[in-house]
């Protein structure tokens, strides 16, 4: 590799990382978030999840995505292994 391959590499590569802690930020963020609507649906005696509405979601957000040339499967993989979910450790 030459050196300006490199210098190019690395260049990319901390664009990479920079995003990579950018959405680990978002994720923490919806953790938070999700864990005080779910600990005032408790309060509030109702269901944490609403199934119905998860889904309307991921296939609003898909449905987005491919509007940005994403791939759906992959989205739609990465959505539902966030929504629904506690993602906070408390």
């Amino acid at each position: 590799m030459t050196p300006e391959q490199q210098r190019h590499l690395a260049r990319v590569r901390a664009q990479v990382d920079a995003l990579d802690e950018r959405l680990l930020a978002l994720l923490a963020e919806r953790g938070r978030v999700v864990d005080a609507l779910w600990a005032w649906k408790q309060a509030e005696g109702l269901p944490q999840t609403d199934p119905r509405r998860e889904a309307e979601l991921v296939e609003r957000l898909v449905s987005r995505a491919r509007d940005l040339g994403l791939d759906s499967d992959a989205v739609r993989d990465v959505l539902r292994a966030i929504v629904g979910r506690k993602l906070t450790g408390g």
